[in-house]
């Protein structure tokens, strides 16, 4: 099966570029030739639209790649969970392959301390443990989550369950991202510290597209050095402790607080939010000098014991 990438390239609410590309080292002269369909969401009668993948002149850096042009797109977000059919065919000399993936199409960043989606500031409130994606949906939380498979990413971009995954060092590699970046819930992941140098993260932020990646420290210790190119940070708070005093300066990318050893649920991601706020307010004032960018609770679950 032919596996490729997904960027979702300038876009508003009238017009969106999507470019797909084969994953890997390819020959010039191949196209890359499909169609993306859409949008689907759960049940909706919506009559979906076609566009074709017309390929783009050769790229020495990227190989063949192909763009279709949406008119009228339908993003991706928890709350609406617009889906998209891509198809796609690889034509050359020697044979080719075929792939087809549903997609979202997600507008997710940083802007300053805080992850923005969709136009509007996203705070992440995730849990981990024994918890399928539609129960998370429902508590209004999303899923974090070790090694995520197939099967549960797929429920949760029906359902618009936002997912945290975390792996592990041989998961941290170029197509293990771009196949978690083609699943719009998975919108963090945090990285093994042995694939957070500066040239993995260069050649994951290739594939990534608006997956955000960052990286699990010790929050009793001071903020380490933080390769270039990284999202956020994961900051590991331990027990009913807080964090180093060394991170009440402000910090240079978005920080999510983890509490690990509690029990993953709403109120205990609303617990630590407020435990944080006091500790920020315990030298004086009444406002927050900066704003912590999420909250995870609970120790994680590999994903292949989950029910999707």
């Amino acid at each position: 099966a032919l596996n490729f990438v997904v960027t979702l390239g300038r876009c508003d609410d009238m017009r969106a570029e999507v470019f797909v590309r084969p994953l890997g080292d390819r020959a010039v002269g191949e196209r890359l030739v499909g169609t993306v369909t859409g949008p689907r969401r759960g049940r909706d009668a919506t009559l979906p639209t076609m566009a074709r993948l017309v390929p783009l002149p050769d790229s020495p850096a990227a190989g063949p790649v192909s763009r279709a042009i949406l008119t009228e797109p339908a993003f991706w977000t928890p709350d609406l969970p617009n889906l998209y059919r891509v198809e796609a065919r690889l034509e050359r000399a020697a044979g080719g392959g075929d792939g087809e993936a549903w997609i979202g199409l997600r507008r997710l960043g940083v802007r300053g301390r805080s992850f923005w989606l969709d136009g509007r500031r996203w705070v992440p409130r995730a849990i981990g443990g024994d918890v399928n994606p539609a129960v998370a949906r429902a508590a209004a939380v999303g899923l974090v989550v070790e090694s995520p498979g197939e099967g549960l990413l797929d429920a949760a971009d029906q359902i618009g369950a936002a997912v945290v995954a975390v792996l592990g060092g041989a998961e941290s590699t170029v197509p293990h991202i771009a196949a978690l970046a083609r699943h719009p819930s998975t919108m963090l992941a945090i990285v093994s510290a042995e694939q957070a140098d500066a040239d993995a993260i260069a050649a994951l932020r290739r594939v990534k597209g608006t997956l955000q990646i960052g990286l699990a420290v010790d929050g009793r210790e001071g903020p380490p050095a933080v390769a270039e190119g990284l999202d956020f940070v994961a900051v590991l708070i331990p027990g009913q402790g807080m964090p180093h005093e060394a991170w009440r300066s402000p910090p240079r990318l978005p920080l999510v607080a983890w509490r690990r050893e509690s029990v993953g649920s709403r109120a205990a991601c609303e617990a630590l939010q407020r435990d944080l706020a006091l500790w920020g307010m315990a030298r004086g004032g009444d406002t927050l000098p900066w704003d912590w960018a999420g909250y995870l609770v609970g120790s994680t679950t590999r994903g292949d014991t989950l029910q999707s």
